[in-house]
């Protein structure tokens, strides 16, 4: 192990993150009722959320509860996170009342690196709550966890998510052309990145 692993193994969780209209909080495996909940928050906004992610249309609570896992899995192999993005403050016990989405990174040790992902549930976007997420997870990526790098990959239909990256200071590096299979349909994605020495 080297030394920036050693150093960032010592410090990686995803710790709780906490912005002026956000709280990040470090997903935790779904029991069966959180499970059910944010699926019943899925089902009310499926088309919204289809449009773009291909994994909408075949979710279920066994299979949330099973990403949950992957994500807990993740984090403490080094290799990942996953926040929770809450509209405010969280209430304990409530934790799902104001969830507005969720916020992902994979981590590339060798190259000091991480892919950011992210997505919103449809009565909480156009507010300016995924800008401030994003944000907050590259501050704790480039300060705390001394990476170097930070990508993301935006379908090139999806104008809102690019606006997302270029807002954060993401910069476009190209198209990655037929980069995902959706519907029996290959789309092309914008690649963005973000390095610590940017401004």
């Amino acid at each position: 192990m080297d030394e920036f692993e050693e150093q960032f193994t010592a410090v990686f969780g995803t710790a709780s993150l906490k912005g002026s209209r956000v709280t990040l909080v470090g997903l935790r495996e779904f029991s069966d009722p959180k499970a059910q909940a944010l699926f019943r928050k899925i089902e009310q906004c499926r088309p919204f959320l289809e449009e773009h992610l291909s994994w909408v249309a075949k979710t279920s609570p066994a299979d949330l509860k099973k990403r949950s896992r992957s994500w807990v899995l993740a984090e403490q192999l080094c290799q990942g996170g996953c926040w929770q993005i809450h509209a405010g403050d969280v209430n304990d016990g409530h934790e799902l009342d104001n969830l507005a989405g969720f916020v992902m990174i994979e981590v590339n040790l060798q190259n000091h690196s991480a892919a950011v992902s992210y997505w919103l549930l449809q009565e909480y976007t156009g507010i300016g709550l995924m800008t401030e997420s994003v944000n907050l997870v590259s501050r704790f990526c480039f300060e705390v966890l001394k990476l170097n790098r930070l990508e993301l990959f935006a379908s090139s239909v999806n104008k809102k998510s690019q606006n997302v990256a270029v807002r954060c200071g993401f910069l476009q590096e190209g198209i990655c052309r037929d980069f995902e299979l959706k519907n029996g349909i290959f789309v092309d994605h914008v690649r963005f990145s973000r390095l610590s020495r940017d401004s």
